[in-house]
């Protein structure tokens, strides 16, 4: 039987001051729980590549291709601006 890692992404515009804080507290967090998770660091540096990632603001964390975001399913305002 294969049993998949899951999945974590942590999005982030070029300059985001938050994404170090932000790395830390989510990798400690997984240490503490003892989770095994496949943890990526994504840097989104273009308007295609935010709209494409449907990058909603930095930074941005998302579980098994989800934003933890609340209600970040109902918007559509992608970009770096």
């Amino acid at each position: 039987m294969t049993v998949s890692v899951p999945k974590l992404e942590l999005l982030f515009a070029p300059g985001c001051g938050a994404i170090e804080n932000t790395v830390t507290m989510v990798k400690e967090a997984l240490r503490e729980l003892d989770l095994a998770v496949d943890v990526s660091e994504i840097m989104v540096d273009t308007e295609e590549k935010a709209r494409e990632l449907q990058f909603l603001g930095s930074p941005s964390i998302r579980f098994n291709g989800r934003d933890i975001e609340p209600g970040a399913d109902e918007r559509q305002d992608y970009g770096l601006g």
